[in-house]
């Protein structure tokens, strides 16, 4: 039996681990890699109180978790985008919450710098020019712990006036929206503007990644409808409708009853846009989102899910932007009428010239407008049915040797991120090349197939072509 002075110095060290662990909570930037960006994100919109300071430290343990922290080193190239995504809601909500400011460290790399400038531009975010930003001073280093190389930091600083009132309003409404506590419980729910009320709620309030955010909508929306189905005259043919209809179904007719893609996912939705659009292949945007989300949760999630966020998110970014740009039109037609009318009835001079003027801008807007409607339908075409260009000829396009071709720099593109987001830790010199590339092949394939219809499918590609991967004998290795 042990002695009274063993469990005395037991239950001392067990006191002592607790009080460790206390204190790694109240100092987050002692304890770096046990802070997710999901709580991040939460802790910076819930204590209204944080200092511009605080929130430096905030943004630094951003930088910490998700480009620093071994943990997170297969998603570094993605999580910038991600991260500064989640930024830009942070920085209009501490905004909208009174505060002057919003500071956070960054490195002094204006390329990326230039990267997250862009990212936050199409939040209604403008940075301060790399030049101009200052270094920090002690005491933000100080508050933002360890920081590597401080010479070699700068510190941005967003104001309210870098931010957008289209920003802001978006915000404040959801913020609104937020302050009603709608219902979580769908049995609760009486009509259609309760309904919109819980499901925008739900997208917004959580400081969950989207992947969590996005289940638990389809999860309450499907307890919703099943409710209703069970109340119904026909009720078994309503409840065989609702669990027929697919994920992708229910966040269709979700985003149609929310209306506008909210703050934080149309950021996302811009991203995995723009990704689609610039690479031309929809592997981009997925893979990126797969490496960020499974590196978030620390769990594997189906990537049939994945697909569907990301296919959802851009079509509601999609939308939110035609809608926005058939808004602007309507008003630039209002406004014509309006100097048409003043150029008809008035006789003096300066009026008619000013009225001329503000046509021509007018008529600018609405092609500028109907230039982003034609754009956007384009992408949600292209995105529900993406093709298998470059896909089918991936093996050979890679082998090229002329490296100015597109077809060569595309299939460079595709395998760099499949083996980033699949293969992340393959020595490839140790595998067969070509059994490898096949690998990655039928990966790209399977992706591409995720995105579209049942029926338009390729049977080409499926897990049952993958291969596993047995390292080269030695005296081949040798040759290489």
């Amino acid at each position: 039996m042990a002695n009274k002075n063993e469990k005395s110095a037991a239950k001392k060290a067990a006191e002592e681990k607790a009080a460790q662990q206390a204190a790694q909570v109240e100092n987050p930037a002692e304890k770096q890699e046990d802070i997710s960006l999901a709580k991040i994100v939460s802790m910076s919109k819930n204590k209204k109180g944080l200092s511009n300071d605080s929130k430096v430290t905030l943004a630094n343990l951003v930088h910490e978790a998700w480009v620093k922290d071994e943990d997170y080193a297969s998603v570094r190239d993605g999580a910038i985008a991600i991260r500064d995504a989640f930024m830009g809601d942070v920085i209009v909500t501490s905004m909208i919450e009174g505060h002057d400011a919003f500071s956070w460290i960054i490195r002094k790399d204006e390329k990326k710098y230039l990267a997250v400038k862009a990212v936050l531009a199409e939040q209604g975010i403008t940075l301060p020019e790399f030049k101009a930003l200052p270094a920090p001073t002690e005491e933000q280093l100080k508050l933002a712990g360890n920081v590597e190389n401080p010479e070699e930091t700068r510190v941005v600083t967003v104001t309210a006036a870098d931010v957008t009132e289209e920003a802001k309003d978006k915000k404040k409404k959801e913020k609104a929206l937020e302050a009603t506590n709608p219902t979580t419980n769908p049995a609760e729910v009486k009509d259609e503007k309760q309904l919109a009320a819980s499901l925008s709620s739900l997208l917004t309030k959580s400081s969950d990644n989207i992947a969590v955010r996005i289940k638990t909508v389809i999860n309450f929306y499907r307890g919703y409808l099943t409710i209703q189905a069970n109340k119904a005259e026909n009720k078994e043919e309503e409840l065989k409708k609702v669990k027929e209809m697919s994920r992708t179904e229910m966040l269709e007719k979700i985003a149609e009853i929310v209306g506008p893609c909210p703050f934080a996912l149309d950021g996302h939705g811009k991203i995995f846009r723009n990704h689609f659009v610039k690479s031309g292949t929809i592997i981009s945007p997925f893979c990126l989102y797969r490496r960020t989300a499974i590196g978030a949760d620390k769990d594997a999630i189906d990537d049939a899910f994945l697909a569907d966020v990301v296919k959802t998110v851009i079509i509601w970014s999609c939308n939110s932007a035609i809608a926005n740009a058939q808004r602007n039109i309507k008003e630039h037609e209002r406004l014509i009428k309006k100097n048409n009318d003043i150029i008809k009835k008035n006789e003096d001079s300066t009026d008619v010239t000013l009225a001329k003027t503000a046509l021509r801008y007018n008529e600018n807007q609405i092609s500028a407008a109907n230039a982003i409607i034609e754009q956007m339908n384009a992408t949600i075409t292209d995105l529900k049915n993406p093709s298998f260009d470059g896909i089918d000829t991936l093996v050979e396009d890679y082998n090229g040797t002329d490296d100015t071709k597109a077809e060569y720099k595309r299939a460079h593109l595709i395998v760099d991120n499949v083996v980033k987001t699949y293969y992340k830790d393959v020595d490839q010199t140790k595998v067969d090349k070509d059994a490898f590339l096949k690998n990655v092949q039928q990966r790209a394939g399977i992706i591409v197939n995720m995105f579209r219809d049942p029926l338009s499918q390729s049977i080409a590609y499926n897990e049952g072509n993958i291969v596993e991967l047995t390292e080269k004998p030695a005296e081949e290795e040798s040759k290489n």
